[in-house]
């Protein structure tokens, strides 16, 4: 079958590469290999154009070398505020969404919640563009290096050791559904010694400080806003 890269696609990652011209490719991914092919994924040219061509959809951008949770959340933002004034850079909205460090954007982008896919995308950002406006050329605002917005503060309490109360609940209790290969928390509320080790195990599993407090790194990892 014949297929193309969405003109979306290869904006941002031109962009990507005038930013970061020294960053590894080690992760880059466009095109499905078989295992991708096996399943619903738009890494497969399963749209079709106009001119009866398979149109990939998705690009994998190597976390090494660039600042990827700055891309991730700078993405997410273009997708809820757009670049025009409309609610939505029209690239990313329609069926397109941004996976980085186990989070997923919300539908709307108006945050991020937990992916509990197989690949955790920690080794790279995953952006799926629209599946209508996918050919829409105009700048992303990556290459010249300007600033994008900072990720919004959680705006939870910072939890650890000793902490009580409904936020230690939901905690647990989200632990407990996202997690359950490790997660087996009583959810009662007390922040103890077994909560404890559950967030240093997330931590560590997602690759920031592991200090067993959930303040605002973790409460972002764990796709909470």
């Amino acid at each position: 079958m014949a297929w193309r890269l969405a003109n979306a696609l290869i904006d941002l990652r031109n962009e990507v590469n005038a930013r970061w011209p020294n960053r590894s490719k080690a992760s880059d991914g466009t095109i499905g290999d078989a295992a991708h092919a096996s399943r619903d994924s738009d890494h497969n040219p399963w749209v079709i154009d106009r001119n009866g061509i398979g149109v990939v959809r998705a690009i994998d951008i190597t976390a090494n070398g660039i600042d990827a949770a700055w891309l991730a959340e700078y993405l997410r933002q273009r997708g809820l505020t757009g670049h025009d004034g409309r609610t939505g850079d029209h690239r990313l909205t329609g069926g397109g969404y941004v996976i980085y460090n186990r989070r997923i954007t919300n539908d709307n982008y108006s945050g991020w919640h937990a992916y509990t896919g197989s690949n955790p995308h920690t080794s790279h950002v995953h952006v799926s563009f629209s599946r209508t406006n996918y050919d829409d050329r105009a700048g992303w605002g990556i290459a010249g290096g300007g600033s994008a917005p900072a990720p919004a503060p959680s705006g939870r309490p910072t939890l650890q050791q000793g902490s009580t109360g409904q936020a230690v609940t939901d905690l647990q209790a989200f632990l407990n559904r996202v997690y359950p290969a490790y997660s087996k928390l009583a959810v009662d509320g007390i922040f103890g010694p077994a909560t404890a080790a559950v967030v240093c195990e997330f931590q560590r599993r997602s690759g920031i400080a592991v200090d067993g407090i959930v303040g605002a790194q973790a409460w972002a990892a764990l796709g909470f806003r």
